[in-house]
């Protein structure tokens, strides 16, 4: 089992263009089955516990495939596109 503050504490990373997403600021849970919805995030540098003001990201808990020690990895948006980097 995790803990809810053990989450707070990991950077969020998507996994389909590597782009580091932020930090979670709030959670949104079913009371009723005891399960996380989703994650509120507010970018990189938005630290803080369960913090109020501005738009967030929404991520979804089924986007997510992997919570390490350190990061969360999910599964959000469209992939890196090379061809804008002229590769």
């Amino acid at each position: 089992m995790i803990r809810v503050s053990d989450i707070m504490d990991k950077e969020v990373i998507n996994v389909k263009n590597g782009k580091r997403l932020g930090y979670i600021t709030d959670i949104d849970m079913d009371v009723n089955e005891g399960k996380i919805v989703s994650f509120t995030l507010l970018g990189d540098g938005g630290r803080g516990i369960f913090s109020r003001g501005g738009e967030g990201e929404i991520i979804f808990w089924n986007d997510i495939l992997k919570i390490g020690c350190d990061t969360i990895i999910v599964n959000i948006g469209s992939e890196l596109n090379l061809d804008e980097f002229n590769i």
